[in-house]
């Protein structure tokens, strides 16, 4: 660490032994932040992986969801089948 001298005169090997002692700090603190940077990119890596599997498991589950809505509301389920096909239709015409 750096010493607060109150003398006016510096030697040249206390310069060279303040310096050491910062670069060793500097040292020390890349260090720490690439540990921090990565322990970052891991648990954003983690965090991804987590909602592509919820992703993954909501997609599978979606026919079952629809298959089930369908047998609860046909009238509702052929007026929506019948809407969306007219709207195809006049997005094809143009």
């Amino acid at each position: 660490m750096a010493r607060a001298t109150a003398k006016s005169d510096v030697t040249t090997e206390e310069l060279k032994s303040d310096l050491d002692a910062l670069r060793a700090d500097m040292d020390q603190l890349v260090g720490d932040l690439s540990k921090i940077v990565q322990q970052s990119g891991e648990s954003g890596v983690k965090a991804g992986r987590s909602a592509i599997e919820d992703g993954l498991d909501a997609a599978e589950e979606a026919p079952d969801q629809l298959r089930e809505l369908i047998r609860e509301n046909p009238l509702g389920a052929c007026g929506a089948a019948i809407g969306a096909g007219f709207l195809g239709a006049l997005l094809m015409r143009r």
